[in-house]
Order: C-alpha cells, then structure tokens, then sequence
C-alpha cells in the first residue's frame, strides 16, 4: 500500500483525531492526488481537521492553477464547512488568490459571486476596486449588496461617488441600507445630493441616511440633519445628533457659523426634551455630541447632563466643563433647587464645577454636600472647601475624620493641610485636640497637620505614640519635611516592633538624605522582614548610591523575591556595565516575577542610554 493510499485509508476513521493526524504525513507530497486529498480534508465534519488541511494547503505555497481549483470548491451547495475552508485558506493566501477571484466576480453562480466578493473585502486588497465597482450592477440583489459593504470595508473614498449613483439608480431597501452603511464607512466632506436626503422619508432607511450624511457631508446639510433632533424614533434622533457633531467637526468656518446661530434658536425649544432623552454615559460619542449641543445652545435644561457628563469617567471632562462654564454662575440658579433630585454624579459635578470656576456665594451648597449620603459627593465637597479656601467649613471636614473610607479620609487631610496656608491658627487650635484624642486616627491626623504646620517637634512626641498606625503617620510626616535634625530620632524607629513603621522610617530616612545615617541603614538589611529590607535598600540608593551599588553586588546572588526585584529596579539608573550583567543574569531566573522584571529593567536602561 502507498503512502497515499494509507493516508486516505486513516482518513475513515471515525477518530478524529486520527484524521488529523494523518494529514501531516502530506507534507512534501507534491503529488496531485495530495491535493485531492486536502480538499476532501477540508470538508470534513470535524472543524479540526478542516482547519488542519487549511493550515497544510496554505504553508504548500500552491500555484495559480491549484487556487483556481480550491476557489471551484465554493460552488458545494451541499457542505458549508468545505466551502468555508476554501474561503478561509483564499483570504489566508492574501494576493495569490487575486487573479483567480476577479476572474470568478462574473460568475453564472450567484453564490459563488457572493462568496468571491466576501472573500475579496477580507483580503482588502485595492485591486479589487474597478472589478468590484463593475460588480455594483450585479443582479441578484445580495451581491450587490456584497459589493457595496466590501467596498465600505476597503474604505478608498473614491469610489463614494459610485456608492451614490447606484444608491439613487437601485431601489432595492437591501442594497441601499448596505450601500448607505459603506458610505458610512468613507471620510469626505462633500455636498450630499438632496434625492439622497430623500431616502429617509423612508422610516427604514432614516438612520441610515443619517449615519452616512454624518460620514461624508460638507456640512451643508446640517439643516437636514437638525430636523432629526425630532424624529420619532430615539435611533434615528441619536443618529442624527451624531451626525451633526460629526460634521460640525469637519465644516467650514462659515458652516460652523451658520450651525452655531440655528443650534441657539432651539433653546427653550420642545426638541432640547427629545435630545436630552438620549443620554446615555455608557456611550461615549452620544455623550460627546450632547455636551457639544448643551454648549451650543446653552439651554439650562442641559446642565444636569452636563454635571453628571462632567463625573463620569465615560466623558471628555474637559469639554464638560467648557460647556458648563459658558452658562456662568448665573445659570446655576435655576439648577439650585433641583439639586436634591440630581444623581450622585450630577451633584459631586456641580460642587467640582463651583470649585473650578472659582464661583462665589454657593458655600451652604457645598457644606451640606459635605454630609451627603454619597462618599462621592462628601469628596467633592471636601476638594471643592480646598479650592475655595471655605475656612468656615474646617468644623466640617474635622466631622469626616470619622469616615472609613481611606480615600475619604485622605481628602479632608489634605484640604485641611491647604487651609492652613489661609488660617493657621485655626488649624493649629484642632490639631493640639487632635493630639489628646483618645481616637488613633485622630492622632493620626494630627501627624500629617502638624507637618504642614512645621511643629517638627510635636511629631516626635507621636513617634513615641501606642498606636502603630499614629507613630507610622508621624515618621512619614517628619520624612516629608527633609531636615536631617530628625535622622538620629528616624534611626531609633528602625528597631520599632512594627514592620510597618520600620518601612516609614526607612523611606522618610531616604527622603532625608543625610550620609550619616547610611551605615545604621545597611546594618537594618538584616531585618526580618523583607519588605523592610526592600525599603532599606531603596533608601541607601538615594542616600549614597554607589554603596547600594556595592551591596547588590554582593547580595544578587543569594537573593530571591522582592528584594533582587528591588535591586533589579536600583540598577536600573545607574551602575555600569556590571549592573547590567546582573539585570542580564537575572533574565534566565526561575521566578518569572523576577525575570520579568529584568526584562524592564534592561528595557529601561537601553530606553536612557
């Protein structure tokens, strides 16, 4: 039995896997019953065996005559997965299939005309414009409809002037729906012709004729597609709100203009209700497009979506709160009284925005945000008591040391620790109450004021503190201040029973800089805890980087975890030749965290060099 013969014979087996199997033995067989063999593969009932003959008829590198048989596989009305096979092993063989699929784009078969145009968009190549355009005419009206949508696919915007012909001249829906959404596809700026415009009398083809004029329209049918901004359907209406944004984009000076004056005539207007009901903050271009119309027509109803657009982090921000600030502070009158009814977004957006724009006369606004149910909105109120300079409100913040939430409780530090640049004094009265709380986190909060307070020597006082957490605070305070009067206190911490204040004291000692603290520091390598040793080692890099330099050399060998990857980070910046010999050595590690890093520690010293 031959080799071919035994192939085909493994190939009945009802184990697929065997089948599979069977077909790498084809390999360097160029014998033509190979490719039948291949073919009749690619029709098989498993997918896995089918892609495997796809795999192994694609790496042959198959002549022209060979493609054009594999291409007369599509005409198999009766398996779905042969004829899928050869398109997929077609699209995978890219430009070789070329002449063999133009030749077949007049075939008599209109499903193998349909499966050859689908084929061509996905290998995209151009030259298949002039036969696909030629192809626009094609009677059965799913070709057709084939062409068009892989001419969209291929994107060339020349052939839109084509797309628009055979829009107006073919009233098939089918056709004109997926030629209108190829369209859609192209960047132009064009007049759009007004038979066109008329396809959307059309309920079924209304968005899209708005989702093609907002593709390729000069602007000159804005008029068109603000008349959509009444549309009864909310698909089309947020179509055409796109649209426009789109075009606007896009336009001339004196389109833009023109879009400006008549977006202003619809405030107040019953059409601003149906816009404002698209809203929607999962969706990010709708969002944009609102926010631009709210900013045209400065219509307060807008301003709760612009609040709410303005907190989310599915919006541009920053053109939020443009549009926001073209209402002034005036505006915001009519919005006070429906604050309470505004959603936790919208309400932290209008404390951000008085604080933004540096707004007078809304601090009772702000204060009562400070005990709003929502922790999104008592930390807007907290940054906006900041930005304000609201010194009245220091009670307030003082209340929210009780807060839970960390993010929270770090906000109210540091506005506190801003007031104190406007009223010290006040300051300084709760921070000496804070200090004789029986609460730690009063004490705590006490450590980071009295840094910005300058009160160095009060936060020695709490290094010595029963609570952890209090003497972790003061140490990281103190290291905030860089004055090398502190090291010798610093120093003591490194023996503190709690690994947690040993790390502070190890990076506010870094922070220092102070040479003299650098032996005691590399004697505190010999911690227990490797995440102190980690912060140790840090510290000493920016003390005296060269005697870091000199301990990793000593120690890569041995380490392991967190502290080669620390050492690994070190070398990063400097270190020679030989540092970079250890970040290559520690390439081949056994911990892939750790070769890992090396990977971006040699990354980053070839990105400085």
């Amino acid at each position: 039995m031959t080799e071919l013969n035994k192939i085909y014979a493994a190939l009945q087996s009802g184990d697929e896997e065997v089948r599979r199997s069977a077909l790498h033995l084809l390999q360097g067989i160029s014998d033509p019953d190979a490719q039948v063999i291949l073919f009749s593969a690619m029709g098989d009932e498993s997918w896995r065996v089918r892609k495997e003959a796809v795999e192994l008829y694609v790496a042959s590198n198959p002549s022209p005559n060979s493609i054009e048989e594999l291409l007369h596989l599509l005409r198999n009305g009766e398996n779905a997965g042969l004829r899928n096979s050869a398109a997929e092993a077609a699209i995978r063989l890219g430009s070789s299939s070329n002449s063999p699929l133009i030749q077949l784009v007049q075939d008599t078969d209109e499903d193998v005309r349909k499966s050859v145009i689908d084929i061509m968009g996905a290998i995209g190549d151009p030259v298949f414009i002039p036969c696909l355009l030629h192809a626009l005419n094609d009677p059965d009206v799913n070709v057709a409809s084939a062409v068009a949508e892989q001419l969209g696919v291929l994107g060339d915007a020349s052939v839109a002037e084509h797309l628009i012909a055979a829009v107006l001249e073919r009233d098939d829906v089918l056709f004109r729906f997926s030629a209108l959404g190829a369209l859609g596809h192209l960047s132009l700026s064009v007049p759009v012709p007004e038979a066109l415009l008329k396809l959307a009398d059309q309920t079924i083809l209304k968005k899209a004729v708005f989702d093609c004029v907002g593709a390729i329209s000069d602007g000159s049918s804005f008029a068109f597609l603000l008349d959509g901004f009444s549309c009864h359907h909310k698909n089309c209406r947020t179509a055409a709100v796109k649209a426009l944004y789109k075009v606007y984009g896009r336009s001339s000076l004196s389109f833009q203009s023109a879009v400006r004056e008549a977006l202003e005539l619809l405030r107040g207007d019953d059409r601003i209700t149906r816009v404002l009901e698209l809203f929607d903050p999962r969706d990010a271009n709708l969002t944009d497009a609102l926010i631009w119309v709210g900013g045209m027509t400065r219509d307060t109803h807008f301003i709760p979506l612009l609040l709410e657009a303005y907190a989310s982090e599915h919006s541009d921000n920053n053109d939020a709160l443009s549009a926001l600030k073209s209402f002034g502070p005036e505006a915001l009158q009519d919005i006070i009284p429906r604050y309470s009814h505004l959603d936790e977004n919208g309400r932290s957006g209008l404390c951000i925005l008085i604080a933004e724009c540096g707004y007078d006369g809304f601090t009772d606004l702000i204060r009562d945000a400070l005990h709003d149910p929502s922790a999104q909105v008592r930390k807007a109120a907290v940054t906006a008591v900041s930005t304000l300079g609201l010194v009245i409100c220091i009670p307030d913040l003082l209340s929210l040391l009780e807060e839970t939430d960390a993010c929270l409780f770090s906000a109210v530090i540091a506005s506190l620790q801003t007031l104190v640049l406007i009223d010290r004094d006040a300051i300084m009265a709760e921070v000496g109450l804070l200090c004789s709380s029986s609460a730690p986190h009063h004490r705590r909060a006490a450590a980071y004021l009295l840094s910005s307070l300058g009160e160095g020597d009060r936060l020695i006082l709490l290094m010595k503190d029963e609570d952890p957490q209090v003497r972790t605070a003061a140490i990281s305070a103190l290291g905030t201040r860089h004055d090398d009067v502190y090291g010798s206190m610093l120093l003591m911490a490194l023996t503190d029973e709690c690994a947690d204040v040993r790390i502070a004291a190890a990076e506010s000692l870094g922070n220092i800089q102070d040479p003299a603290t650098a032996e005691t520091l590399e004697r505190a390598l010999n911690d227990e805890d490797v995440w102190v040793q980690s912060a140790v080692l840090k510290a000493i890099a920016r003390i005296e980087p060269a005697r870091a330099i000199e301990i990793i050399k000593k120690t890569h060998a041995s380490s392991e975890g967190l502290f080669l990857i620390t050492s690994l980070q070190i070398l990063e910046n400097t270190g020679g030749a030989e540092a970079e010999d250890i970040i290559r050595h520690a390439l081949q590690h056994g911990d892939r965290d750790i070769s890992r890093q090396a990977e971006k520690s040699l990354a980053r010293r070839i990105d400085i060099q």
